[in-house]
């Protein structure tokens, strides 16, 4: 990134535990370049529910991943904003509110996961960094 200066800085959290280094990266980016973060999570709701209908663990939940960001960016002397959405997929959600806020770079954090014994990425991430109208960072955690 020579030469780049990202000024928006959108994180997506979902309870895994490359969150917390992405949210400090975020941060320690946004402190060298005075941006600005927004750290979000998504309610994905079932599609034979209504959007809006949230289960008071899961909201809890969204909650606490962003209470715990807001906790880091402290730490940091970094101020975030936070964003609770609800959508039926992440991805597509993530994407939308990256182009809303104006994002021009979004950290995404993932787990090293393997699926028949090959890395398996999901569904979240591919389709974030296929769509992102900004650029991308990926932060992988190391395989164990």
């Amino acid at each position: 990134m020579v030469g780049f200066t990202p000024q928006r800085i959108l994180v997506p959290v979902g309870g895994v535990p490359t969150d917390v280094e992405a949210v400090r990266l975020a941060c320690r980016l946004a402190r060298r370049g005075k941006a600005k973060v927004m750290v979000v999570t998504v309610l994905e709701i079932k599609r034979s529910l209504a959007l809006g209908t949230v289960q008071d663990v899961e909201m809890d939940t969204a909650e606490t991943l962003l209470d715990a960001a807001e906790k880091i960016a402290r730490e940091l002397e970094t101020e975030i904003e936070t964003e609770l959405l609800q959508a039926r997929d992440a991805g597509p959600a993530i994407v939308e509110e990256i182009a809303h806020w104006k994002a021009d770079l979004v950290v995404v954090g993932m787990p090293f996961r393997l699926r028949f014994g090959e890395f398996h990425m999901g569904r979240t991430a591919p389709y974030i960094l296929r769509h992102a109208p900004c650029r991308a960072l990926l932060f992988r955690e190391p395989p164990t």
